[in-house]
């Protein structure tokens, strides 16, 4: 009888046992649920406006433009947003930052000039300066120097995002220069035997048999002798060039060789006061610019097209003087060479070794 009843007790209690366990994990889950039901609702009614933003579990103003915080969660911008420095600090848009930008420069090295200044809501606008383009996208921030025109004819104008353009010079010759050409070509050579040989009959050694081996030779001037020097390195002698040439000498030479008319403006401001550091800070932004290699010869050739003869001259004894001078004591000197052009005789300059040389070569013609 009492193993009858176990049975179906067994039964019961197991049914019970399984219902309080199910009751407990439904209570669980809905105790569960009601916890993320109350962050949801929490995080909803945490809702910011557009002028402001949330910061954790509250929503803290934004300062206007021109203005940064000076707290970490503003709640009036009268009090706690301060205004950036003027002419030197800037913050273009509504923002939550505690710290002002940078205004931007427009440096005049580079190209550029002011458009518009600095202010506290609005950063500094550049632009290319006069005869200068920007070939970059903008803002520009590199400038070039707009190209002259070595033809002189100018088909489109430099702006402020476009070089300039330039044409071409008509090469074509004509029918009456062509026969003055000719007609050169052709008595050039018997006006030079001519000569030669009139010269012979003076010295008494004309004679039949070596009339037609006379070789016909044109005259040489001293004027069209051209000068060999050794190029060297200017950058330690760039003193003793500059002494020998006027300030406005100076700036004629680099303006004539592209230097940007802003770079010798700022180098005239920055030693306004003393010419001799004036000339030498030009004439090192020319060589810089132009490098070593071939630098001496375009420097004296120059010279003498600008009619600075007397300058050049000068230069070159000094220049010749400091390479002899460094070839005698055995230190090591640029052997490259470069041929510089004459000058003519205007304004009464000469030149002592281009006229030795005419005169060794014309008797030297008279002795053949």
């Amino acid at each position: 009888m009492a193993r009858g009843l176990l049975a179906p007790l067994l039964v019961v209690a197991l049914i019970i046992e399984t219902q309080c366990k199910n009751d407990t994990e439904a209570l669980i889950h809905i105790a569960y649920n009601k916890l993320i039901t109350r962050r949801i609702i929490a995080k909803r009614e945490i809702k910011c406006e557009m002028d402001e933003y949330n910061l954790g579990d509250q929503c803290c103003k934004k300062c206007e433009r021109g203005f940064v915080k000076n707290i970490t969660c503003p709640t009036n911008t009268n009090k706690h947003c301060v205004a950036c420095e003027n002419g030197k600090e800037y913050i273009d848009h509504v923002n939550d930052l505690n710290k002002c930008l940078r205004c931007s420069s427009c440096d005049r090295v580079f190209g550029l000039e002011v458009a518009k200044n600095c202010t506290p809501a609005q950063n500094t606008e550049c632009t290319c300066a006069e005869n200068h383009f920007c070939n970059s996208s903008v803002p520009c921030s590199h400038c070039d120097a707009c190209t002259i025109c070595e033809s002189g004819i100018v088909e489109k104008q430099c702006t402020s995002i476009s070089d300039t353009v330039c044409g071409m010079k008509e090469t074509g010759v004509t029918g009456q220069a062509i026969a003055v050409i000719i007609v050169l070509v052709v008595l050039l050579p018997l006006i030079a035997g001519a000569i030669v040989c009139y010269k012979r009959k003076q010295r008494g050694l004309t004679s039949k048999e070596n009339l037609g081996e006379v070789i016909p030779k044109t005259e040489v001037s001293y004027e069209n002798v051209p000068l060999i020097y050794t190029d060297v390195d200017l950058s330690s002698h760039v003193a003793g060039i500059v002494e020998e040439m006027t300030l406005q000498e100076v700036k004629t030479f680099v303006r004539n060789h592209k230097v940007p008319e802003p770079v010798i403006d700022q180098t005239l401001r920055d030693y306004f006061s003393d010419t001799s550091e004036q000339k030498i800070k030009l004439f090192q932004v020319w060589y810089q610019r132009h490098g070593m290699k071939g630098a001496y010869g375009t420097l004296i050739s120059s010279l003498r097209e600008f009619k600075m003869c007397t300058a050049a001259d000068k230069i070159e004894e000094k220049l010749k003087a400091a390479v002899s001078s460094c070839q005698d004591g055995g230190q090591s000197c640029n052997d490259d060479t470069e041929q510089s052009q004459t000058c003519t005789q205007e304004g009464g300059n000469s030149y002592n070794d281009s006229a030795e040389r005419s005169k060794t070569y014309s008797r030297s013609l008279e002795e053949t």
